[in-house]
């Protein structure tokens, strides 16, 4: 499945847990109750408790999408597009702020 603009709200790209989860901490905690928000980060071993930690939080995760062909795939609000080379597993996450 290919993504094209895929809306960001918050990107992990390059971060690791327990800093990846520290960033989305901080981002999820500017949200108000019942606010959605998308988070990208690379599917790596570091990062494997990072969907596990948000929902310890009190967060709904409502889906965890992987990117089958991550480069050169645009992310749209987060500007950026991944270089050539990378071939790392990308997910994005649905989250619904705790209410």
């Amino acid at each position: 499945m290919q993504y094209r603009d895929i809306p960001c709200s918050l990107d992990l790209r390059g971060a690791t847990c327990p800093m990846a989860f520290v960033k989305a901490k901080i981002h999820l905690d500017k949200l108000v109750s019942g606010e959605r928000t998308t988070i990208l980060f690379e599917q790596i071993p570091s990062n494997e408790p990072l969907v596990r930690s948000i929902r310890s939080l009190g967060h709904k995760v409502l889906s965890e999408t992987s990117i089958a062909d991550a480069p050169q795939t645009k992310i749209d609000t987060c500007s950026q597009v991944l270089p050539p080379d990378t071939d790392v597993q990308l997910t994005i996450l649905e989250v619904e702020v705790k209410i």
